[in-house]
């Protein structure tokens, strides 16, 4: 029997990744992917039943890693404006470091057979836990966590997924843009939601 090696399985997972964003879904297969990762097909059966399930499983590990990222970068006692200023810097900071992961994840999430298998709310639990004390307290307009959702995080993911145009060559017009329109956005979320 052949033991896992948490190595492997990242480098294969990493392949997976690089040859969805590179071929799409439907042009990669587990070949590729074993290829990609220096393994064999029989490597890949491993850890994963098939590649519907491998991609499935990555998926909802990397939905979650953005969601952990975020609490590790909120406090309770933050101010509703500083929460909602926390999350949003903290979500595009997330895009920033994890382009490749942050990408996949958009992918899969309009692919009708993968988005099923991973739901937003279950992803973000905890900072909708959070969300809701701030309601508890009154510091943060009640309103429903799809529409929350909806509107503190669908427009961090637009910036983001414009992001390579602002940061063409990285130079510093194009990483001002980008903080004026991520303050802008901040701005414009906390006198929505924060009460």
């Amino acid at each position: 029997m052949r033991l896992r090696d948490s190595e492997k399985q990242q480098r294969i997972k990493e392949a997976m990744i690089r040859l969805i964003l590179r071929d799409g879904i439907s042009g990669t297969s587990v070949a590729k992917i074993a290829r990609e990762a220096g393994v064999s097909p029989a490597t890949i059966y491993i850890y994963y039943e098939n590649k519907e399930e491998m991609m499935a499983e990555v998926f909802r590990e990397y939905s979650h890693d953005s969601y952990r990222y975020l609490m590790r970068r909120v406090r309770p006692e933050m101010s509703s404006a500083e929460l909602i200023e926390a999350i949003v810097r903290g979500y595009y900071r997330y895009t920033v470091e994890h382009e490749e992961e942050f990408s996949f994840v958009e992918q899969c999430s309009r692919c009708p057979t993968l988005s099923g298998s991973v739901k937003e709310a279950e992803c973000c639990c905890d900072v909708f836990d959070l969300i809701h004390a701030y309601q508890k307290r009154g510091e943060f307009r009640r309103i429903s966590d799809r529409n929350i959702g909806a509107v503190l995080f669908s427009p961090v993911r637009f910036l983001a997924m414009n992001r390579a145009g602002l940061f063409c060559g990285g130079d510093a017009c194009g990483e001002a843009e980008a903080e004026a329109e991520l303050r802008e956005l901040v701005k414009m979320l906390q006198e929505l939601l924060a009460v």
